[in-house]
Order: C-alpha cells, then sequence, then structure tokens
C-alpha cells in the first residue's frame, strides 16, 4: 500500500507546530536590520544566530512535513486526480524554477481537494497573498545579496516587512487549510 492509498491523517499536530516554529522564526530571524551592531559579534551574538539557524531548520522542516501530509490527504480526500505527485509538494520548494510557483499551485490543489470552507474564495486569496509577500521578500533577498545593495537599510527594512507579512499568512494558511482537513478526516469514508 502506498502512502496515497493510505487513509487521510489528521494535519493537526503538524500544523500547530510549523505555526509556532514560523512565529518565533519571524521574531529570531539573524537578518533583522540593527538588531547587531556590525562589529559586535560577541558570544551573545553567536550563540544569537546558531538559536537561530536550529529554529529555523526545525520550522523549515516541520513545514514541509505538514504540507506533505497535506497533499496526502489531499489525494485520499479528492475525487479527482492531481497534475503532480504527493513528493513534488517537498521536492519543488527545492527545484530551480519550478521552486517560484509550483508550491503556490500544490497549496491550491490541496486547498480544492477539501472545498469545506465556507468562503473559499478567501482562502484562495489568502493563499495568493502569501505567496505574493513570499515570492516579494525571495526576490528582495536575492537583490539584497548584489553588491550595489548589500547595505541598504531601506532594502534589508522592506525585506523584513515582505517576512513578516509572508509569516502571518502563512501561519493563517496553515489554519485555514488545517481546520479543512482535520474536518474531512474526521468524516472520512474510504471509496469502495
Amino acid at each position: 500500500m502506498t502512502p496515497s492509498d493510505a487513509a487521510p491523517r489528521s494535519p493537526q499536530s503538524l500544523g500547530r507546530a510549523a505555526q509556532i516554529l514560523i512565529g518565533l522564526y519571524a521574531l529570531l530571524d539573524p537578518t533583522r536590520p540593527k538588531l547587531f551592531d556590525a562589529t559586535d559579534h560577541g558570544l551573545f551574538y553567536s550563540r544569537y544566530v546558531s538559536a537561530s539557524f536550529l529554529v529555523g531548520l526545525a520550522t523549515i522542516v516541520t513545514f514541509l512535513l505538514w504540507f506533505r501530509r497535506c497533499r496526502y490527504n489531499a489525494q485520499a480526500l479528492s475525487v479527482g486526480p492531481f497534475a503532480h505527485t504527493p513528493g513534488w509538494a517537498v521536492g519543488a520548494w527545492f527545484t530551480p524554477v519550478l521552486m517560484w510557483w509550483r508550491p503556490r499551485r500544490t497549496a491550491l490543489d490541496i486547498h480544492r481537494a477539501v472545498g469545506h470552507d465556507p468562503a473559499p474564495g478567501t482562502t484562495v486569496t489568502l493563499i495568493n497573498a502569501w505567496w505574493a509577500a513570499w515570492i516579494a521578500h525571495m526576490a528582495g533577498a536575492l537583490t539584497a545579496t548584489s553588491e550595489s545593495y548589500a547595505d541598504s537599510v531601506v532594502l534589508s527594512v522592506v525585506n523584513q516587512a515582505l517576512y513578516l507579512t509572508a509569516a502571518v499568512f502563512v501561519i493563517l494558511v496553515i489554519q485555514r487549510i488545517t481546520v479543512a482537513q482535520a474536518r474531512a478526516v474526521a468524516t472520512y469514508a474510504p471509496m469502495a
């Protein structure tokens, strides 16, 4: 039996953990502008960066586990086929070029598979807002790596605002999808 043939499992625990870690990482992000003086690289700074790295890593892993679980659930709960395998729910995040649009497409597919949202357009709008903020943040991060913008405080502040906005939106997306899937999983009856 493949994971896609298995009964769906509630994503609530992973969803809650991902939300908490995303919020915590948004507070600990080591690239926060002006948090530390450029010359202040003492013990506190190194511990802060280490803690931030560990929380960031845990955040990525937990979010991807939640996303993968939701994608498997979507396949079990949906009557229609999906364009991509559940492995792409994680793989697309790490694939050059595809990472700019495929995860959003997967999130929309996950949402549409359960369709129990009383106002489905609001979740689609929320997914689109999250993705727009995330892509803008990623573009800003790439721009900040160029020599001409490396010391731009304005770009740094705007990029942080975009990151925090994306974090708030993804926490809300996780909540919406998790609630809808938990409801669908609770009433799941496999097709004969």
